[in-house]
């Protein structure tokens, strides 16, 4: 049983980030932020695609690929930091940023479903816990990347309550958008990250739900801290 990975799944927008951040300080942990390597290597893709001059769409561009040469001489670093604000290089450059646009929240979902994508995400993940003690969320990680992991958790909100949440980080980053857009996108989301064959989104048996729509982050915090073992969080302090 993995005892140096906590693991925080769910669909975007109900909070895993920021109380995997948090949490992550008061273990002493590092946090990790799964989906931002899928993120940087959807941005990786699409440069690619991009640099094509395609008329077609992205996903029927990637249709007619073969997915393991997308992978070859990529490299995706993450370098932990004590806010938990992380940085993401994606061969040698910062794409902290670049990864959040929506252009790459649309397009992930075409790489997350497919298995020698994930293979190649879950195997840089399942290296950094060999040499650091990680909080991390995702979609995945209790189920398929980390299922042996001993405190698994499982994040959950409405679609409006995670869309609101989603527009107003848009707005501190100075990106204007529509509510109503970011609902219908969370509410496709949701269904192809479910209804993917491969390490589809759902809560492990022995992962403990916590709804978070009414649910402040500190209260979550101290939900997920109350089910850990004394010890964690001693060996910490």
């Amino acid at each position: 049983m993995t005892e140096n990975v906590i693991a925080l799944d769910g669909p975007a927008g109900t909070g895993k980030s920021t109380v995997a951040r948090e949490l992550s300080k008061k273990l002493g942990f590092e946090y990790l932020d799964s989906g931002a390597f899928y993120r940087a290597l959807t941005l990786h893709i699409y440069k690619i695609y991009k640099s094509k001059n395609s008329s077609i769409s992205f996903s029927d561009w990637l249709s007619g690929k073969e997915f393991l040469p997308l992978t070859e001489g990529v490299e995706i670093l993450c370098e932990f930091s004590e806010t938990g604000e992380n940085s993401i290089f994606l061969n040698g450059e910062d794409v902290s940023t670049d990864i959040r646009t929506p252009e790459i929240t649309r397009e992930i979902k075409y790489i997350a479903d497919k298995a020698v994508f994930r293979e190649f995400v879950n195997s840089q993940l399942r290296k950094l816990s060999q040499t650091h003690r990680l909080v991390m969320d995702g979609r995945d990680i209790g189920t398929h990347v980390f299922p042996d992991a001993r405190y698994k958790f499982f994040l959950t909100a409405s679609s409006r309550v995670r869309a609101e949440r989603r527009y107003n980080q848009l707005l501190e980053q100075g990106i204007r958008s529509d509510l109503e857009e970011i609902e219908k996108e969370i509410v496709i989301r949701d269904k192809s990250d479910t209804e993917r064959e491969i390490a589809p989104l759902r809560k492990a048996e022995d992962a403990i739900l916590i709804d978070t729509d009414n649910l402040p982050k500190n209260s979550v915090i101290s939900k997920i801290l109350g089910c850990l073992d004394s010890g964690i969080y001693n060996d910490s302090h």
